[in-house]
């Protein structure tokens, strides 16, 4: 958000409510499989050992890539966010997580845009969201955030 453009809390809640709101129904599927990992490795008939591998991702986090790209949480420009506040890391991002407040909801989407835009050209960048506990921490946070004036009905 720039900083000359401030939303009233309401107006926040109003933007982004229909979005977090799609993105719930993913959280008990967070929940579950956080700090795991949510790819395998194709193995069926005809592969050799001097095949290349082909990784198989979860199917509920295919659906939830899919979801995140069509709501306003995604932004090609969340390079900027992470030069900002100089996210380095996981822990970074996590850190980050926890200390944003309503205002500043942008930030928690530009780390979830990362993790979206650049698995679309390396694929192991999904997984890792839900390895490292991001996607679980950003929907745990978001639904706090939405939550302020009454509980989120998802």
């Amino acid at each position: 958000m720039q900083d000359n453009l401030r939303l009233s809390r309401d107006e926040i809640l109003i933007c982004y409510k229909d979005d977090v709101a799609r993105l719930m129904r993913y959280l008990s599927w967070l929940q579950d499989k956080s700090g795991t990992i949510a790819t395998e490795i194709y193995n069926g008939q005809g592969i050799d050992k001097s095949s290349m591998t082909v990784p198989v991702y979860d199917a509920t986090l295919l659906c939830f890539v899919k979801e995140v790209k069509q709501t306003d949480f995604l932004n090609r420009n969340y390079v900027y966010t992470y030069s900002r506040y100089r996210i380095k890391t996981a822990a970074d991002e996590l850190r980050i997580i926890n200390a944003c407040s309503l205002q500043e909801i942008t930030v928690l989407g530009d780390i979830l845009s990362k993790y979206v835009l650049r698995g679309d050209i390396k694929g192991a960048v999904w997984a890792e969201g839900v390895q490292n506990g991001v996607y679980l921490a950003l929907l745990l946070k978001l639904k706090e955030l939405m939550e302020i004036r009454q509980p989120l009905e998802y």
